[in-house]
C-alpha cells in the first residue's frame, strides 16, 4: 500500500478511536434532545419579541455556536443523538446533574423526566417591568416545555392573573413559584390537579378572595406560601387535619375563622411551621368577607400546528394564546 494511502488510513483509524473513547465517556442522553432544541429555539424567538418587557436580558445567554455574542463552553463539541461528534447548540449541557449552557434553565435528570428535556425554568429577581419599562403577564409560550418540574418566575414584576393553563401544560410540576410579583385575582381552584407538587409559592402578590379547597388533595404538598397578599374569608374546610411542613398565611389581615387542626410536619425545607400573624385567624369573620372561593376552571389545550425554526412541521397541544404567538414568529 502506498505511504500516502497508509497515512490516510491511520488518520481515519485514529479519528474513529478518539470518537469511540469520547463517546464512551460522554452520556449521549444527557444532551438536548433535537425536539426540545426546536422548542427552545421557538421559545427564544418568542421571548426576544418581548424586548419591551426585559426578557432580552433574561435570555441573554441563550446563544448557539456561530451566533453573535456566543460565549458557550468548549464542551459543546458533543456526541449527538445520532452518535456523531460535532459542534452543536446544546442548552442542556453534558451533565444532567448540573445547570445547562443556557442560563435560567436546566435539564436535570431524575423526577421521571425523559433525558434531554428541560425540567427547570428559574428566571428570578429580574424585575421585568423596571428593566423594560412595560410590565408583562406570565408568558404562555413557556407551555412549549411540557416536561417542566420547576416553574419559577419569582421577583419579575409580572402582572395579570395566575395562568389557568399551568396544570394542563405542566402535569409533572414539582414546584410552582410565582411569588414577589404583582399578580391579581384569586388563588386558582385547580391546585389539586398538580398531584406531584411539593412547593406552591404565591407570596408577595396582590391576590384576593378566599383560599379554595383542594390543597389537602395534593398528595405531595409540603410547602404553601400565601403571605403578604389580600386574601380574605374563612380558611378552607379541608384544612382540618391537614399535615404540612410550612403554611405561611401572615399579612393577610382579612383571613379569619377557626384554625381547626392543622399540624406542622417534620421540616425538610428551608421554610418551616405555621405562621398566621396579622390575620384574623382564630377570630370571628367580619360580615363583608367572601363567603365562597371563586372557581377557576383549567384552560384547555388545543392542537396547534406550526413550523420549527428548521422548517419542520410540528403539532402539539398548546393554549390558544401560546399557539397564536408561535404561529406568528
Amino acid at each position: 500500500m502506498p505511504k500516502g494511502a497508509m497515512d490516510i488510513l491511520w488518520k481515519r483509524l485514529l479519528a474513529l478511536l478518539c470518537a469511540g473513547i469520547l463517546a464512551s465517556v460522554m452520556q449521549v442522553n444527557a444532551y438536548t434532545h433535537p425536539e426540545e432544541m426546536e422548542k427552545l429555539l421557538l421559545l427564544r424567538q418568542a421571548l426576544r419579541n418581548r424586548l419591551a418587557h426585559g426578557w432580552d436580558y433574561a435570555i441573554s445567554t441563550w446563544t448557539c455556536p456561530g451566533e453573535p455574542g456566543h460565549q458557550g463552553p468548549p464542551g459543546e463539541m458533543v456526541v449527538q443523538w445520532d452518535g456523531q461528534i460535532r459542534q452543536e447548540c446544546d442548552p442542556c449541557g453534558s451533565d444532567p446533574s448540573e445547570w445547562g449552557n443556557w442560563g435560567e434553565i436546566a435539564c436535570f435528570g431524575g423526577y421521571g423526566a425523559p433525558p434531554g428535556r428541560v425540567t427547570t425554568v428559574h428566571v428570578t429577581d429580574l424585575v421585568m417591568g423596571i428593566r423594560g419599562g412595560v410590565q408583562t403577564e406570565v408568558p404562555p409560550e413557556f407551555c412549549l416545555l411540557s416536561e417542566l418540574r420547576e416553574f419559577d418566575l419569582d421577583g419579575n414584576d409580572l402582572v395579570g392573573t395566575i395562568p389557568n393553563w399551568i396544570p394542563a401544560c405542566f402535569p409533572h410540576l414539582d414546584e410552582l413559584d410565582l411569588s414577589y410579583n404583582k399578580l391579581t385575582g384569586p388563588i386558582p381552584s385547580w391546585m389539586d390537579m398538580l398531584p406531584h407538587a411539593r412547593e406552591f409559592k404565591l407570596e408577595h402578590n396582590l391576590l384576593t378572595g378566599r383560599i379554595p379547597e383542594g390543597f389537602s388533595k395534593m398528595d405531595s404538598i409540603k410547602v404553601i406560601r400565601l403571605e403578604h397578599n389580600q386574601l380574605a374569608g374563612r380558611l378552607p374546610d379541608d384544612f382540618d387535619g391537614f399535615v404540612i411542613e410550612a403554611l405561611w398565611l401572615h399579612e393577610n389581615p382579612d383571613l379569619c375563622g377557626p384554625m381547626e387542626a392543622i399540624q406542622a410536619d417534620r421540616c425538610s425545607f428551608m421554610e418551616c411551621g405555621i405562621i398566621t400573624s396579622n390575620t384574623r385567624i382564630g377570630r370571628r369573620c367580619r360580615s363583608d368577607v367572601p363567603e365562597v372561593a371563586e372557581i377557576t376552571p383549567v384552560e384547555s389545550l388545543y392542537p396547534c400546528e406550526f413550523e420549527s425554526k428548521h422548517g419542520r412541521p410540528v403539532k402539539m397541544d398548546l393554549p390558544v394564546a401560546a399557539c397564536e404567538i408561535i404561529q406568528n414568529l
